[in-house]
């Protein structure tokens, strides 16, 4: 496969170099890029079907005329017969991307010269807006991903799926989910070049002998999953599953109400002290988007290890970070690294936390051991309730013991909920890991915090938690000490809320926090106020 990407990269060199000299310009790359930035522009639109009671999401791109469709197509053959272009990715189309800006005027004018040096004796008269449309969809089809290039681009998209030919492809809307689209691929050739495409840019191969495949499309990250037809009775099928440049931080979170300064303050006291947290829930429910936005509260000296299948985590502010992918070979002369091996190495690099994206298999044991031993755990898992969660991890193939289990000390359940305005996703309830039951073999649990459906807000059960008093045996602090950290910790949460803090301000907070508290806390109370924390005993 290696051998097949630097092919590609040479191929691409090749178009560069003669861009370069026809232009007289340095940056063949950044030219390609900026017209792929142009691609980005293309116009949405959500429309109502009334028949079917259904919201489509369209786009509008330019079109060509007929003639001016086949003077494209003749550029196409040129590019794919001189140079062998195959579409494969190349570091070097992207590492420009934030200078580009500069070029579009003068670069862009320059490409349409090319254009007309070499295709002008084929069809005469071109305006330069018939040029500049070509100029696109050679950026679309040869740089970008062809006709779901604007849904790729598309910061309201989550997921895109593609079921079969002639067919429409369908995303998942950040707040509209599923809809249809009009991306149809009517044509065979069309939807497998868009696969062939795909596979390419995840560094893998398909075919008959293969025709399931997953894997990360370069450089975007996001994540893939082709069938072809042989095995999909609909025709070749994909699955594209994206992830924002930009990490939700907590602020983001309560603003969409899945939390509030109660939850993230427990939270942030439990990640920062060590203590384990879980986070479960059924599929689409926000637990790696959760998950992620509290290990920002991490402190920035804490030494992290990440593992993942997919890498969805992102750190921006924590340099002394590890970030480890799996990697899967059914070539017996290559090494297969799973996630238990990356969770046993990563014990052996002095972690202050561990990070695994999720746990399905054995990772689970190895994770569970690191908690109980000290370390700070944070991992997701796919349950619908604790006692199936439970289960889950006690079971085959995780197989750990329930007394381990009672290390993890939060135990966060969220959920995707339905209401009159929409789906929202919520923190339901957190139960902390009180002890273990030898008679009866049961992990024995306590809820903390809940959520209350009516009123729409969050508060805890009873005072006295588990995991606060197992701070207090950390630092020797009193109960009402760390109690009240609690609280100021919400107040500084609540204030930078008000105050719409960003990433970069709300991370400057946190470490302001960690240095200086009581500075931190007088300005959020002078500014907002004390947050007062709602306590609801149950008994």
């Amino acid at each position: 496969m290696t051998r097949r990407i630097v092919r590609d990269v040479s191929l691409l060199e090749k178009i560069s170099s003669v861009l370069d000299f026809e232009l007289g310009l340095g940056i063949a790359s950044e030219i390609v890029n900026s017209l792929v930035r142009e691609s980005y522009s293309a116009r949405f639109a959500l429309k109502w079907n009334r028949f079917w009671s259904c919201v489509h999401r369209g786009f509008c791109e330019r079109s060509l005329s007929q003639g001016i469709s086949e003077f494209f197509s003749s550029i196409g053959r040129v590019f794919r017969l001189k140079f062998g272009f195959t579409g494969a990715s190349s570091p070097r189309l992207y590492e420009f991307l934030d200078r580009v800006n500069w070029v579009l005027g003068e670069a862009k004018a320059r490409v349409c010269d090319f254009l007309k040096k070499y295709f002008i004796e084929k069809f005469s008269g071109l305006s330069d807006e018939d040029i500049e449309g070509i100029a696109y969809y050679i950026a679309r089809d040869f740089v970008g991903y062809g006709k779901i290039d604007p849904l790729i681009r598309d910061k309201f998209v989550e997921d895109i799926s593609c079921n079969g030919i002639k067919e429409p492809v369908y995303v998942f809307h950040r707040d509209y989910e599923w809809l249809e689209t009009n991306v149809i691929f009517n044509k065979p050739h069309e939807l497998e070049r868009v696969v062939s495409k795909l596979a390419l840019r995840c560094g893998q191969e398909i075919s008959i002998a293969r025709p399931v495949i997953e894997g990360v499309i370069k450089p975007e990250g996001y994540r893939v999953n082709l069938v072809l037809d042989v095995v999909s009775r609909r025709g070749h099928s994909f699955t594209i599953r994206k992830f924002r440049a930009e990490p939700f931080t907590i602020i983001e979170l309560i603003k969409k109400k899945t939390i509030n300064p109660l939850v993230a303050a427990y939270l942030w006291i439990a990640i920062e002290y060590k203590q384990g947290v879980v986070v479960y829930g059924p599929t689409g429910s926000g637990k790696t988007t959760l998950l992620n936005a509290l290990a920002l509260l991490l402190p920035p000296e804490y030494k992290i290890v990440t593992a993942e299948d997919t890498p969805e985590i992102m750190l921006p502010f924590h340099d002394n970070w590890m970030a480890m992918v799996t990697r899967l070979s059914s070539d017996p002369n290559v090494q297969s690294v799973t996630l238990q091996a990356q969770v046993e190495a990563a014990l052996r690099q002095r972690p202050d936390v561990i990070i695994l994206g999720e746990i399905r298999s054995r990772e689970a044991y190895s994770f569970f051991q690191a908690v109980s031993t000290g370390h700070g755990g944070l991992t997701t898992v796919h349950a619908e309730d604790t006692e199936t969660l439970i289960n889950r991890l006690a079971a085959p193939p995780m197989n750990v013991p329930k007394s381990v289990i009672a290390a993890v000390k939060a135990f966060v359940f969220i959920a995707r909920l339905s209401t009159p305005k929409g789906f929202v996703r919520k923190v339901i309830r957190i139960d902390e890991g009180v002890g273990y039951d030898p008679d009866k073999d049961k992990v024995i649990l306590k809820p903390i915090i809940k959520w209350d459906r009516y009123e729409d807000d969050w508060y805890m059960t009873s005072k006295e938690s588990a995991m606060l008093k197992a701070v207090c045996e950390i630092t020797g602090l009193k109960y009402e000490e760390v109690f009240e950290d609690l609280i100021r910790r919400a107040t500084v949460i609540n204030w930078a809320v008000k105050r719409d803090f960003d990433l970069v301000m709300f991370h400057t907070i946190v470490r302001r926090y960690s240095r200086n508290p009581d500075e931190v806390f007088k300005q959020a109370v002078k500014e907002a106020g004390v947050y007062k924390i709602k306590i609801r005993e149950t008994g």
